[in-house]
């Protein structure tokens, strides 16, 4: 008896596609998606720990620590010394990631196309619609500032 695969295989699938191409067309900015999200996330919020961004990333903190590294080697972000905690770092974004910034945006722009010209106009916003109501359902959302909790 052939098994059936679960319903979730082809989001997480095209998922996967969509993110492979839009690293594709990053390329040219030494960067990748997700950290490109982080440098999005900081340009919103404003310097953050790297802890903060661990957790709001929901990634290890070797993984965001990497990400971090790689960043401040393209010149995308730098480090400071945290004024109320001397052993922890503060990661703010660069004049340089800023303007990188606009070239994802770029790129984000042209995956929503992909997918609107795949879908069509009606089936495209209720699929952004509904990924976004996945996403806070599941502990997502656009990023919040850091606070001394």
């Amino acid at each position: 008896m052939k098994r059936q695969h679960a319903r979730i295989h082809p989001f997480l699938h095209s998922a996967a596609i969509l993110e492979k191409q839009l690293e594709s067309l990053l390329g040219s900015s030494g960067i990748r998606h997700r950290q490109a999200l982080v440098l999005d996330a900081l340009q919103k919020i404003g310097p953050s720990s790297q802890q903060h961004l661990v957790k709001h990333f929901s990634v290890s903190p070797g993984t965001m620590s990497s990400m971090i590294s790689r960043l401040e080697a393209l010149g995308y972000v730098q480090r400071e010394t945290s004024p109320t905690d001397r052993r922890a770092d503060v990661i703010k974004i660069t004049p340089s990631g800023q303007s990188v910034l606009l070239g994802v945006a770029e790129v984000w722009e042209e995956g929503d196309k992909l997918i609107e010209n795949i879908l069509g106009s009606e089936d495209s916003k209720r699929l952004f619609a509904l990924t976004e109501k996945l996403s806070r359902a599941l502990g997502g959302g656009p990023p919040k500032m850091e606070t001394s909790d």
